[in-house]
């Protein structure tokens, strides 16, 4: 009776292990972006053979006055700046978070010495060595986490895209208004 329950025992504790190892995590698909790939034709535009996202504003804008200020603007923004800061603390997390993926290995070595009863000097050593801080990932939430900080640094980083682009847009609408 013994026997029975282990051949029913070993396989069902096998098909739980397996499923063990599987991950929660839903499947991401990137939905289609709801803009134009590229500018409609546009004549005297150099912008008119090239995809939206490849163009540099200094090939956009033709007025000289206007890219100094643009650059200006650019070298002195604090929002920008804090962008830039914030990318750096992004990816400070996320390499952080990789790194718990990994079990952390430590090495210890000591000696010490010390007087016998016979004038004698008794000197031990030891060394050691340990693995401390290490998750078995059988559900993926290392593994999970780890992504979570990866998309959050590229988050940041399209952020700060966003602020340059933004800044340069809202100096070219201030200058173009001017005049």
């Amino acid at each position: 009776m013994i026997k029975r329950y282990a051949r029913t025992a070993t396989p069902l504790a096998l098909a739980l292990a397996l499923a063990g190892c599987m991950s929660l995590a839903p499947k991401y698909e990137r939905p289609a972006a709801p803009v134009a790939a590229s500018f409609p034709e546009m004549a005297t535009s150099p912008a008119a053979t090239q995809a939206a996202s490849g163009i540099a504003w200094q090939q956009f804008f033709a007025d000289e006055r206007l890219k100094q200020l643009i650059e200006l603007a650019l070298a002195n923004n604090r929002d920008l700046r804090v962008a830039i800061l914030n990318i750096e603390q992004a990816r400070a997390q996320f390499q952080i978070r990789r790194a718990d993926q990994l079990p952390t290995v430590g090495v210890g070595f000591s000696g010490s010495r010390a007087a016998a009863s016979d004038d004698e000097t008794r000197t031990s050593y030891s060394a050691g060595l340990a693995v401390s801080s290490f998750e078995l990932d059988l559900f993926g939430r290392v593994r999970n986490l780890s992504d979570a900080a990866l998309a959050q640094f590229l988050a940041t980083e399209e952020a700060r895209k966003a602020t340059h682009i933004g800044l340069v847009a809202s100096v070219a609408n201030v200058y173009l208004a001017l005049l």
